[in-house]
């Protein structure tokens, strides 16, 4: 709650110490209500009441603390209150008129309007426009992409890189690749990448790829992993692989 200033020796001012405690805790009451609600040092003959009593107000009168209606002060900003009513002595002296807090407040939410729409009161240029770059300055850096690179000897897919692989192999009407099968189709990805000595940022995509159209044996042939076509195996296997026919049709060892 907004609390009222009053002077730094008020504690010890005549006025206050010649004020009972009863009264003192009304206008200190009023002084808080008049800071909240911007009255300017006027308080409303109904908050006298729901705080204290006449006879309290009274008090505050008697003392100087507080002035009636017609009153006579020689102090220019003390207000004048309407009939019933009261004003607090000297309240603006040490407090801002109801005028000067509205502003206060309006000239910060402006402030908050033109930060949110990028203008001045920020980083934004003169006249609530976007900021200009200085002269020379460098634009600004964006986030930095990590350099493509070979693939590690240990590489793995994730979880994710799995479910997609399996969830296209499903799409396609192909078997569900095993734990084991995963692991001999990983094995010869990588492998393959080493022997093209190919380089990328990630590898998850091309595993993907490579798990989709992995083809499997007919049940009962061991369960391994052959290549989907001739095309991934690299020339070096193609070469072992029609050596080894060769030989097998001719029966040497």
């Amino acid at each position: 709650m907004p609390w009222f200033v009053i002077d730094d020796s008020a504690h010890t001012h005549p006025k206050i110490v010649a004020t009972p405690n009863a009264a003192l805790g009304l206008w200190m009451r009023c002084g808080s209500y008049a800071a909240q609600h911007l009255t300017d040092g006027v308080v409303p003959a109904a908050v006298v009441k729901m705080y204290g009593s006449k006879t309290q107000a009274a008090k505050l009168v008697a003392v100087g603390l507080w002035h009636e209606h017609g009153h006579t002060c020689p102090h220019e900003r003390c207000a004048q209150p309407a009939p019933g009513d009261y004003a607090m002595h000297d309240y603006l002296e040490y407090n801002d008129t109801r005028a000067q807090v509205q502003g206060r407040k309006r000239a910060a939410a402006e402030k908050k309007r033109r930060q949110r729409a990028g203008g001045a009161g920020g980083d934004g240029g003169p006249g609530g426009g976007p900021r200009q770059p200085r002269l020379n300055e460098p634009p600004a850096a964006g986030p930095r992409r990590a350099p493509a690179g070979p693939i590690p000897a240990d590489w793995q897919p994730g979880e994710a890189d799995v479910r997609a692989a399996q969830l296209a192999r499903a799409d396609a009407g192909r078997e569900q690749l095993t734990a084991q099968q995963l692991g001999a189709v990983t094995r010869k990805f990588v492998q393959r990448q080493l022997d093209d000595r190919a380089c990328a940022v990630a590898w998850g995509g091309r595993w993907q790829q490579w798990a989709e159209n992995e083809r499997t044996e007919p049940p009962g042939a061991g369960g391994v992993v052959l290549p989907f076509g001739a095309a991934q195996q690299t020339k070096g296997q193609q070469q072992r692989a029609g050596l080894a026919e060769l030989l097998g049709q001719t029966g040497e060892v």
